[in-house]
């Protein structure tokens, strides 16, 4: 049976706990249900929505407790600073000076807290002329709300890290073969998650897998969100009868990798297919670039055409290099005879589209590939 435990949601907007009777009530129905059947196919463990949505309110609650209290502390900075009648905060740099090292101000600039966690208004410039238009001041705000949506999200994002975390770990001591016949989770003080999985292997034999979450956290600067990250972490352990084979980790780690394998090849032939109307046109043009070569090199053999190339060579190289007939003549054979050869074997994909699809695709979607294909 799933067991819940000592489940209560505090919600902070109306700064009350309200819905307390009704939720256990769900929470009971849901602990009393009949999971046998679930729990007989389930090889792969999942955290129950329950445990994920407690956590994910604990997350929230700490998180918006943060933001608030920056935005009442920067709200609070800025009003003073105004009723100095100052416009900017400033903070010390150094900078070199006729190679002298001193200590100048600098303008804080709040523009990189903007589309964060807090909403900030600010002040519009004042124009120095009447055709100047006012813009944004971003060094000069004047309050900030905390943004409770861009808060949930980033609540949400923490606790799939976090979730993500612990199913790992417990899948991590599962066997493929093993099944889940059991999970006994709990909300423990301060909204730990803590209590063990049942479950049987192949043969039958019962083991439990223990964990204990442990809070770890980052604060302002230290955060990733600039505020306050929660990391989690999870001890866990396998007693009972020993893990053998394959473990559901591993099975889901290459679900995944093949997943994103298939993914990238399917993109790769998208993008391919892009390829096939410049493909499919090659036949014909393949079919006229014979035909060119192949009357270019034959009237280069003519008397007429070894002469041009004779004089041709005399006159670039300033006659310090002797023309080699035969040599000229073997070399444009063998081009005559590439020519003809492709005239020859282009002729089976001419007005034939099911030929030329056949040759084509990620190894094949252009000239050169085409005419090594047909070679």
């Amino acid at each position: 049976m799933l067991q819940i435990h000592n489940i209560r949601i505090t919600y902070r907007d109306i700064g009350c706990i309200c819905g307390k009777l009704s939720i256990i009530y769900i929470h009971e129905v849901e602990r009393l249900a009949d999971y046998s059947n679930y729990f007989a196919k389930q090889m792969t463990f999942k955290l129950p929505t329950t445990l994920v949505n407690h956590l994910e309110q604990e997350i929230y609650e700490k998180l918006t407790s943060a933001v608030e209290l920056r935005a009442a502390e920067w709200n609070g900075d800025w009003a003073a600073r105004e009723q100095k009648g100052e416009k900017y905060h400033f903070y010390m740099v150094t900078k070199w000076i006729k190679g002298e090292a001193k200590e100048v101000e600098k303008k804080v600039n709040w523009h990189k807290h903007v589309g964060g966690l807090l909403n900030i208004e600010f002040f519009q410039t004042e124009p120095d002329h009447e055709w100047d238009q006012p813009y944004t001041d971003y060094y000069r705000p004047k309050n900030c709300i905390v943004n409770y949506e861009a808060c949930k999200e980033n609540a949400k994002a923490q606790t799939r890290h976090s979730v993500g975390l612990l199913e790992s770990r417990i899948n991590g001591h599962l066997a493929v073969t093993d099944k889940i016949t059991d999970i006994n989770l709990a909300l423990g003080n301060g909204y730990f998650i803590e209590g063990f999985v049942i479950g049987t292997t192949e043969k039958g034999e019962e083991f439990k897998i223990y964990t204990k979450m442990i809070w770890n956290y980052r604060y302002g600067a230290n955060s990733a969100n600039g505020y306050l990250t929660q990391y989690v972490q999870f001890r866990s352990d396998r007693r009972g009868a020993r893990q053998e084979g394959k473990t559901v980790l591993q099975r889901l780690t290459e679900q995944e990798k093949q997943a994103k394998a298939d993914a990238k090849q399917a993109e790769l032939v998208a993008k391919n297919e892009a390829k096939w109307a410049r493909f499919v046109v090659l036949p014909d043009q393949i079919d006229r670039w014979a035909d060119k070569e192949i009357k270019k090199h034959t009237k280069s053999l003519t008397p007429e055409g070894i002469k041009a190339a004779k004089e041709y060579t005399e006159k670039r190289y300033w006659g310090r290099v002797e023309f080699d007939k035969e040599f000229y003549i073997q070399n444009v054979e063998r081009e005559l005879k590439v020519a003809k050869h492709y005239k020859e074997k282009v002729q089976a994909y001419l007005n034939n589209e099911p030929a030329v699809r056949e040759l084509f695709g990620l190894d094949c979607n252009n000239r050169e590939h085409f005419k090594t294909a047909i070679w």
